[in-house]
Order: C-alpha cells, then sequence, then structure tokens
C-alpha cells in the first residue's frame, strides 16, 4: 500500500498535502522553528478531546495545536506541544484560537457610576 493510500478514521495521512495543508498559514516562532497552522475541522477537535481525555479541560487546546500544526515541516504530538518553549506554544494557541473561533469584538467598557443612584445624606 502506498503511504498516500493510508487512512485513519476516512482521513487521508501521507502523501500529497490537502487543501487545507495547501491553506496553511505559515508563521514564525519566537523560538525561530517556522509552524504552518491549517484551518480545523470537527474532527480535529474529536480527535483533539481523545488525546486529552482524562486531563484538564484546557489540555484539550495544546491537543488541538498538535493536531493543526506542523512544525519545521513534521507534524507534532499532543506531548511535544507540552514540552515546547511558552513563548512558541502562547503564539501558536493565538494563531489556532484566531482561526478557528469567532472572536466578539471587544466593547469598551461602560462607566458603572450612576449619580442618581448616589445615597443622599
Amino acid at each position: 500500500m502506498k503511504t498516500d493510500e493510508l487512512t485513519v478514521n476516512g482521513v487521508r495521512i501521507g502523501g500529497e498535502g490537502t487543501k487545507d495543508e495547501e491553506e496553511a498559514q505559515t508563521i514564525d516562532l519566537p523560538s525561530g522553528s517556522r509552524a504552518e497552522v491549517r484551518k480545523g475541522h470537527g474532527r480535529d477537535l474529536m480527535r483533539a478531546q481523545r488525546a486529552a481525555a482524562g486531563e484538564d479541560a484546557s489540555a484539550v487546546i495544546f491537543a488541538l495545536i498538535a493536531e493543526l500544526t506542523r512544525v519545521d515541516g513534521r507534524r507534532i504530538v499532543y506531548e511535544e506541544v507540552l514540552e515546547m518553549d511558552l513563548a512558541d506554544v502562547l503564539a501558536l494557541q493565538d494563531e489556532v484560537m484566531g482561526e478557528n473561533f469567532d472572536r466578539p469584538p471587544r466593547r469598551a467598557s461602560q462607566a458603572s457610576f450612576n449619580p442618581d443612584s448616589q445615597s443622599r445624606s
């Protein structure tokens, strides 16, 4: 069997890059490595949840980073993300969250001061 014919749960692995991999964002990490982060899908989140099973809920984002990222041209695994420099992890987290999650626009905080609500002495 050729490597481009290998599939896991119906998802092709190996061989030529998929459309998502071709559209990956490339970022330079603070450590000097180059990372490619592709757009995620539901199956990526499902695999990330499986990889982080039994761990803290925040571990899912680390597993999702591993699912969606190639560093210096090679795939990485969850455990490698745990061992990365913090600056690299934060850069990848920002990229993954920014690409895959809608962020509501920040609203300026409104003053809670209301002169009519003050008690008068």
